[in-house]
């Protein structure tokens, strides 16, 4: 092998080393979808900032901006970015595309960021299936379960979700009336106790 060739193989190489850096796959994102008693749909995408920032950009053809500092800037620059965001998610609730709203982006001093998206419900509840076009690695998408539970359903970058039941989150209330009834019931019962010894000494 020449030494032209081993020279162009080498930059080859180099190229190719340098693209894959910089292309990062957002791998260890974490998607949860919940319904609430108002017909909302309410989405949580958890991820690091700063590749967001940068995969947005570059998937809205918009020009790479300075790597951002403060939970501030990023907070701002991916709030400018949700237009790129939303059009490369496609949520559906019985094939019917949701209409996504930004709600607020929180962003920690560990440049973590916590992306709060909501939706109406369509009339018919039904269920919900999840594809984005932002993620190429593997994530994690959460959903509650019947009983309570989260069910975990691990995607690969564009890939479609199983259907999805989302299960509306139980009445407090009925929890607590229980609680509080199980409490008087055990007072009631040490009480008994308690008055029937007295009586026997």
């Amino acid at each position: 092998m020449n030494c032209a060739c081993r020279r162009g193989i080498l930059f080859a190489l180099l190229m190719l080393t340098g693209t894959t850096g910089h292309a990062h796959t957002l791998a260890g994102t974490i998607v949860s979808v919940t319904a609430d008693r108002d017909d909302e749909v309410n989405i949580t995408i958890a991820a690091e900032a700063d590749p967001l920032i940068a995969k947005l950009e570059a998937l809205g053809g918009v020009s790479a901006s300075e790597p951002p500092t403060t939970a501030h800037h990023r907070r701002d620059r991916i709030t400018a970015l949700f237009a790129t965001l939303r059009a490369h998610i496609d949520a559906r609730v019985a094939g019917t595309p949701l209409v996504l709203d930004l709600h607020d982006v929180v962003v920690d001093d560990t440049a973590q960021t916590e992306i709060h998206v909501t939706a109406k419900m369509p009339a018919v509840r039904s269920t919900l299936t999840w594809r984005c076009t932002f993620i190429f690695g593997a994530y994690q998408l959460s959903t509650p379960s019947g009983n309570g539970a989260e069910a975990i359903e691990w995607l690969q970058g564009p890939q479609t979700s199983q259907p999805v039941a989302l299960q509306e989150p139980r009445p407090v209330g009925n929890r607590v009336a229980a609680c509080l009834a199980m409490a008087t019931l055990m007072v009631y019962v040490i009480g008994r106790r308690r008055a029937t010894r007295s009586v026997r000494l």
